[in-house]
């Protein structure tokens, strides 16, 4: 269910995010996407599209937040805040390095938009995923395998965070 919920509100949040980034890369980026459809153009079609996308997608992604729960430190909105971060550096950076922002000048307002999607998804997505998820206790109590799983977690987002500067470091310099 958290999955389901942050996937919605994910859907809605990219479409609001394209819809300011077409207002600020203006006429000139109008075009046609690979998929076929107008740049620019928004319909109810294309916005259903998108939350369907992103319901799938969230589901997934709830089915990875029940999977690394345990690691995951705090609760409520910090532990959906850690969580998109997690999200964002391990999973999104296609997102960030995809040559889709190319269009928009400054580049940094599409970069910086879809880089918040992950931390929508995760504030969404946690409260309700750990309310439907809170008696069930964890199976592995064993300390050893748990402090593993908490380094590797640490150390793909550390490394995925530097990767993230860089991303946001490029776009900025390339909107200059």
């Amino acid at each position: 269910m958290g999955g389901f919920a942050g996937g919605l509100v994910a859907g809605v949040y990219a479409r609001a995010a394209m819809r300011l980034i077409g207002m600020a890369a203006g006429e000139e980026a109008q075009g046609t996407a690979p998929t076929g459809e107008v740049i620019g153009r928004f319909t109810w079609a294309g916005t259903l599209g998108i939350v369907e996308f992103s319901l799938i997608v969230g589901i997934i992604a709830g089915l990875y937040y029940v999977w690394i729960r345990r690691f995951v430190p705090f609760s409520g909105l910090r532990k959906g805040l850690v969580f998109g971060w997690i999200l964002l550096t391990t999973l999104a950076l296609q997102l960030m390095v995809a040559d889709d922002f190319d269009r928009v000048q400054p580049r940094i307002v599409g970069t910086a938009l879809f880089a918040l999607l992950p931390m929508v998804f995760g504030v969404a997505a946690v409260p309700v995923a750990d309310r439907f998820i809170a008696a069930i206790p964890p199976r592995d109590g064993h300390p050893r395998r748990t402090q593993i799983g908490r380094w590797a977690l640490v150390g793909a987002s550390v490394l995925g965070s530097l990767l993230v500067s860089l991303i946001l470091m490029m776009a900025v310099i390339d909107s200059v």
